[in-house]
């Protein structure tokens, strides 16, 4: 009899933990793996982090309503949200845009102009600190990448298959990071881009509901430039801090974890 219920005591502990864990899973926090470069250098492949889907309200997990609502989504904010495209993959990326700005991207120095009923919003978007940085945009064979040209005299920065980056750092709203660029390649993707109706190429307004999102790595994210809005109800949460990086070691079984980037998101 005592083995009885000693076994029926562990099979209740076991459900409560595990409803626990999926209570917190699918409402409150999530680990979320970083698969490309697109986040670059603020997240790089290998990166763990964790997701507070709890930050923007929670949601009705069948139909995505909100039914208790919490803070709005910021600009600046990392978010991880269903791609409209497909919802059955996650993205995340960086929020440029609200419900009513009109975003016009200049790209040549890939800086962006923010616009409110047709006035400039000032001091939102700022870029210092221009310089080349310690990352690479590598090619197998620069020829075979379409839409991709390199300009006159680049030589001292495409070595061996790759291309240096540059980097400013840009703030939104006083607040900080870095965005990744490559001045020495030309993208001849003008066909590629997302135009809205009655709007220029490479100028958006974003509708109600819905938000602009691009990668910090300027020119290696596939983004609301291609694609277009994310609207609310595709949002998962806030991307917060990394917990755990990891690095493929080259030629070893083994993978190398990077402590250094273990830290707050910004």
């Amino acid at each position: 009899m005592k083995k009885i219920q000693f076994l029926i005591n562990q099979i209740f502990s076991t459900i409560f933990i595990v409803l626990l864990i999926l209570i917190i899973r699918l409402f409150i926090y999530e680990p979320f793996y970083i698969p490309s470069e697109s986040m670059m250098p603020t997240l790089d492949v290998g990166d763990f982090i964790i997701v507070n889907k709890f930050i923007y309200g929670i949601k009705n997990p069948f139909n995505n309503k909100i039914f208790i609502k919490n803070k709005s989504p910021q600009r600046g904010d990392i978010v991880v949200f269903k791609y409209p495209k497909n919802t059955k993959i996650n993205y995340i990326k960086r929020i440029i845009g609200l419900p009513g700005d009109t975003i016009i991207y200049n790209t040549r120095n890939k800086q962006i102009t923010l616009y409110n009923d047709k006035c400039i919003k000032k001091n939102i978007f700022r870029y210092k600190k221009l310089k080349k940085s310690k990352y690479f945009e590598k090619f197998q064979n620069i020829t075979q990448k379409k839409y991709v040209f390199l300009k006159k005299n680049s030589i001292k920065f495409y070595k061996f298959g790759n291309i240096r980056y540059f980097q400013y750092t840009e703030y939104i709203n006083k607040l900080p990071h870095k965005i990744l660029f490559t001045p020495e390649i030309e993208n001849k993707i003008d066909e590629k881009i997302y135009k809205q109706k009655n709007f220029s190429l490479y100028t958006w307004k974003v509708p109600k509901k819905c938000y602009f999102v691009m990668g910090d790595n300027r020119d290696n994210s596939f983004d609301s430039r291609y694609w277009g809005f994310v609207h609310e109800k595709y949002l998962l949460g806030k991307a917060m801090f990394i917990w755990l990086s990891i690095q493929k070691t080259t030629h070893l079984w083994f993978y190398k974890i990077k402590f250094n980037r273990i830290c707050k998101i910004n």
